[in-house]
């Protein structure tokens, strides 16, 4: 929902930032082991209480965490938390569901031996503030880094999430703390500029940048400041295609690097690729390529074998009228420049029936 403030300074903007939710948990990890969390309209956050824990994001963000640390996934986008490549990652139920909490449950992960680390983990509602466009905000935003002078304290996530009334507290905290690296951080300057001029073009990149994201008309208009029907309209106006055409397109096309990299099974590549169902999956696949899922993994598996190198696969968006690709995304290619290669320390699921959960387009 756009930010309510008219203020065009710093201090206006980020007054429009506001977190809601109660979801808060802790994940205790023993041994090798991972959880994975599926993609959301939320804001997700993660702290190392002890421990260390990597961050893997589907859209290729990767990020080593230390105790102490805390990061921010401000584009809800699928991701995994393991304490060691190649580790299995089991989907997180309670975060998914978004269970509202008073004082955060905890879930263990692993072999059940001795706890090695222990992450604080929330996933929160966000109304941004008007002029900043969630296309460019980074993915994964750090909050709070051992050793790094901040605003809080470096614990001050820990301490919050003690006693009655801890989801309350941790998401006003949450909350500071992304104001405050919001304020700070050099990469995130560039966030608070005029609205955008482009919605079409915004919405584009937000597709790209999360294609398994629940998306529909109406949350892609609200994300670039336009209501439903003038959104859809403006969309298939200047590209020729509907918005939904659009997400499937941007879906079939990171579902196809995946199958030639060959890792994956077809149920899991579906559910990252935003479907719930793997035969619709495959309806849908066929019919935008000529070819079932199978087919075009066996092909890739050929050109391998046979020493050609990746082949790229095409574009299906068109061009709009200046001559430039209607879509900002590139021709994928295997490994996709600057894509999610997805490997042991993917954000795949690693239990048998144990996938991410995200509603077809």
């Amino acid at each position: 929902m756009p930010g309510r403030s008219a203020d065009r300074s710093m201090s206006g903007l980020l007054a429009g930032l506001r977190f809601s939710g109660l979801t808060w948990c802790y994940a205790d990890f023993s041994g090798a082991a991972g959880m994975a969390v599926a993609p959301a309209q939320s804001v997700f956050v993660h702290a190392v209480i002890h421990g260390t824990a990597r961050l893997a994001c589907a859209g290729g963000a990767r990020m080593d965490l230390p105790a102490g640390h805390a990061v921010a996934l401000l584009s809800g986008e699928a991701h995994a938390l393991r304490t060691t490549p190649g580790a299995l990652a089991t989907p997180h139920e309670f975060l998914r569901a978004g269970t509202a909490s008073d004082v955060p449950p905890s879930f263990a992960f692993g072999d059940g031996t001795r706890v090695g680390t222990r992450v604080l983990s929330g996933r929160l509602s966000a109304e941004w503030p008007a002029g900043v466009s969630r296309s460019r905000l980074p993915p994964a935003l750090p909050l709070v880094r051992s050793g790094q002078e901040a605003p809080l304290p470096g614990d001050v996530l820990a301490r919050a999430g003690l006693g009655a009334g801890a989801a309350a507290l941790l998401t006003r905290v949450a909350e500071t703390l992304v104001v405050a690296a919001l304020r700070t951080a050099p990469e995130c300057r560039g966030l608070f500029a005029p609205e955008a001029a482009d919605p079409v073009g915004e919405a584009l990149r937000l597709i790209a940048a999360a294609p398994a994201q629940p998306w529909t008309v109406v949350s892609l208009a609200r994300s670039v400041g336009m209501g439903r029907s003038n959104f859809a309209a403006l969309f298939t106006r200047t590209l020729g295609k509907a918005p939904m055409e659009v997400v499937a397109a941007h879906r079939m096309d990171h579902a196809a690097v995946l199958l030639r990299q060959g890792r994956l099974k077809l149920a899991e590549i579906a559910e990252l690729a935003g479907y719930g169902s793997e035969a619709a999956f495959s309806r849908r696949f066929t019919r935008h390529f000529g070819q079932t899922p199978s087919q075009h993994r066996e092909a890739a598996r050929q050109e391998r074998e046979q020493g050609r190198g990746p082949v790229g696969v095409r574009p299906l968006l068109g061009r709009v009228p200046d001559g430039t690709l209607a879509a900002p995304f590139r021709p994928l290619t295997v490994p996709a420049p600057g894509g999610a290669p997805l490997g042991p320390d993917s954000v795949h699921p690693g239990r048998a029936g144990g996938l991410l959960r995200a509603p077809r387009a």
